[in-house]
């Protein structure tokens, strides 16, 4: 009975020392879930690491050249007609000739024209004394006012008249509306020719235009006096050339813009009407910028960010963003070189996270060109 007792007593003390060490006591506050000290205390809870891929941010030019096909043309090219109808009496134009501005190159029978000036002629003579004598009469008061007005109107229809038959024998004329190269000669003297009749025709090949299209994204990068390289790939033949002109607005079908391009010709050594290969440098229209992968910004009021890697945690820089690609964006502000730029786990990451790069990008499959 005695032994029985005291295996009791032992049962008992047992059950205490076991609810000592229960959850929420006292023992187990100094380091179990719910203690102070533990893991999932208020002072030692660890924080959650994100693994990242970074990519290190470093500048460069963004395009050193833009390339295109271009179909070179005449800087002036007309068709020369005749302005009127009448016979061929004199042709001055030769196959393939060089001619000088304002150069005669067809006469077209005038002598008609020639008569009807002579006699157009006499009579603003006529005119011109009798608005004298009627002008000197009014001086003495010997003619009205009316007399004199009278007089004057007469001089000047005459006047007029001559000048109308002046510019109807014009018109008998072909000449060269600018200096430049002739074609084939199409009609021969003797020829009768109606209004519209192909003549000649004369290009201005010294000096040759090229037009080629440029992407909306590099549409403002080329200015007026920026120079281009053209080459000739089946000739070999390479020359230098200027942009003229830019188009004021972007094509909505392509959008692109379309550049005129000025290409001295003086040697002769480029055809109008061939292909050339266009060369514009892209330098002169970007300062220094940074291309980053095009997954790794993101959007709020304030614009566009990047996540960059501090002292092991992410922390947010807004930037001023340039050219983009469908994989990269230029980084024109807002990002210094040598910043790993956070590129994945963006939906879980805020500002001050812990991260830890697993992985760093190679910065030259993000060029933007």
């Amino acid at each position: 009975m005695k032994n029985f007792a005291l295996f009791f007593v032992a049962l008992f003390f047992a059950a205490c020392g076991s609810d000592s060490s229960a959850p929420g006591g006292a023992a187990k506050g100094a380091g179990g879930p719910g203690g102070k000290g533990g893991p999932g205390g208020p002072g030692g809870r660890s924080a959650r690491v994100i693994a990242v891929e970074g990519y290190i941010a470093e500048a460069h030019v963004a395009l050193k050249a833009f390339t295109a096909m271009a179909t070179l043309e005449a800087l002036n090219h007309v068709s020369l007609t005749a302005a009127m109808s009448g016979r061929l009496t004199n042709l001055y134009a030769k196959d393939g000739a060089q001619v000088q501005r304002g150069a005669l190159l067809a006469k077209i029978d005038d002598s008609e024209l020639q008569a009807q000036l002579k006699q157009a002629e006499s009579n603003q003579q006529l005119a011109q004394q009798k608005f004298d004598r009627v002008k000197t009469l009014f001086e003495k008061d010997g003619a009205t006012k009316a007399d004199l007005e009278s007089a004057e109107a007469s001089l000047k229809s005459a006047e007029a008249s001559v000048e109308l038959i002046k510019a109807q024998i014009a018109k008998t004329e072909v000449r060269a509306p600018f200096a430049g190269k002739l074609g084939f000669v199409d009609v021969s003297v003797g020829a009768w020719l109606t209004t519209g009749t192909p003549i000649v025709s004369i290009s201005e090949v010294k000096k040759l235009k090229a037009k080629f299209a440029l992407p909306q994204r590099y549409a403002s990068t080329l200015k007026v006096g920026d120079a281009v390289e053209l080459r000739d790939e089946e000739r070999g033949v390479t020359v230098n050339g200027k942009v003229k002109a830019l188009e004021a607005v972007l094509s909505e079908s392509s959008r692109t813009r379309q550049i005129l391009v000025e290409v001295d010709n003086t040697k002769g050594d480029l055809l109008a009407g061939s292909y050339a290969k266009v060369s514009a440098a892209m330098q002169s229209g970007f300062a220094k910028s940074i291309p980053v992968p095009a997954e790794a910004l993101t959007l709020d009021k304030d614009g566009a960010y990047v996540y960059v890697v501090n002292d092991g945690k992410a922390k947010i820089k807004h930037v001023e963003t340039g050219l983009r690609t469908p994989i990269a964006v230029d980084v024109v502000n807002g990002l210094d070189e040598g910043d790993t730029v956070i590129t994945s786990g963006l939906i879980s990451l805020r500002e001050g996270a812990a991260v830890r790069v697993r992985e760093i990008r190679h910065n030259t499959d993000y060029e933007v060109e």
